[in-house]
Parts: C-alpha cells; sequence; structure tokens
C-alpha cells in the first residue's frame, strides 16, 4: 500500500546510492535547498517553508507525489538521516484545464554533485515506485531544445522523443517532449497538442 505523502517524514525511496523522500516545511535544510537551488519566488526560508505547506504539500494530497527531495547516502547501507542532501526529483501532474493527464518527471540537483548520474537514478527510482505503488502507466519529459544534459537524462531513464511543441503550461514556450514507450504518439490523447 502506497504511503500518504504528507504524513511520514522518515518515508523514503531508497537507491543504490540515494533517498528519495518528502519536504517537510519545518526542517531548515529542505528549505535552504529549494532557496539555494534558485526556485524562481523563492528567495528566503521563510518563503520556501510556505512553498512546501501550500504547493509541495498540496500535490501530495492532490496526486500522491510530486517534488521530492533527493539526498546522497555516505555508504550503502546509511539511513535517511544520515544522507546529505543534493537536489530535488518530481514527477508532476497539473490540473485541468492546463495540467496534463499523465505526469512529468523532472530532477535539479546541485552545481558540485552535476554529472555524476544522480539525476538519473532518481528519476528511476521515483519512476519505479509511482509504478509499482501509486499505478502511473504514462510519463512525459520536458525540456528546452537546446538542453543536451536534460534530453541525455530523459533517454537514460527511457523515455523517447517525441519531437517540439508550444506547450501551455509553459506559458507557450517550445520544449522538447519525451514520453514513455507505449504511450498513444497522438498525444492529444494527454492532453498535449500543437
Amino acid at each position: 500500500m502506497a504511503t500518504d505523502f504528507s504524513s511520514s517524514p522518515t518515508f523514503s525511496i531508497a537507491t543504490e546510492r540515494l533517498h528519495i523522500s518528502y519536504f517537510q516545511p519545518d526542517i531548515p535544510e529542505h528549505c535552504n535547498l529549494l532557496v539555494r537551488l534558485l526556485w524562481p519566488g523563492i528567495d528566503t526560508p521563510a518563503k520556501a517553508a510556505e512553498f512546501i505547506k501550500n504547493r509541495i504539500h498540496a500535490d501530495y494530497r492532490r496526486n500522491k507525489y510530486g517534488q521530492l527531495l533527493v539526498s546522497l547516502k555516505p555508504h550503502q547501507n546509511a539511513s535517511l538521516a544520515e544522507s546529505k542532501l543534493i537536489g530535488v526529483v518530481s514527477l508532476m501532474r497539473g490540473q485541468p484545464p492546463d495540467g496534463y493527464l499523465q505526469p512529468d518527471i523532472g530532477y535539479q540537483i546541485v552545481a558540485e554533485e552535476n554529472g555524476k548520474g544522480y539525476a538519473t537514478e532518481a528519476a528511476i527510482g521515483l519512476m519505479n515506485y509511482a509504478r509499482r505503488e501509486l499505478g502511473v502507466d504514462g510519463v512525459f519529459g520536458f525540456c528546452e531544445k537546446d538542453d543536451p544534459r536534460s534530453r541525455r537524462v530523459l533517454e537514460k531513464i527511457g523515455l523517447q522523443y517525441r519531437g517540439e511543441r508550444k506547450l501551455r503550461v509553459f506559458g507557450g514556450e517550445e520544449c522538447a517532449v519525451y514520453a514513455l514507450p507505449g504511450m498513444d504518439q497522438d498525444l492529444r490523447v494527454y492532453g498535449i497538442d500543437d
């Protein structure tokens, strides 16, 4: 049975090198990470705490998934408490009319830990959990057209390139679109249209 995201501060999805866990607004390190990653409009820990309470936890309650913390284990059997925060992995599905019918995967790792495969490992771990425990059978990936690093991660996690489209959820910006194999080639069935 899947865990309630908003009520389990000790829950973790463990991968070989990482823990994937929930944001908690009352833990300063969680708030400071959002500030450090330069999230739009979040420039203080207080704003980050409000964002976690009002937005991130709302996504957990609505979809049973959302934006999650990525922590690096210092050794193979390390607990969540022993691990160091290094980024965020997300599985997001918006609300109609602008939200897509299937979630999209996202990731952001702190600069000094980039290029070590952590984004790929975290994304695979979250997608496997969501498929197994939450019944999520379709996942999109979106990135800027000229972002080869993000494109490589999306391909490594098993998504297929489906072209470039102007996406309303990103203000009409043209993005590279990826989807899991088996998702209908006509992406309009998922709310993605040209």
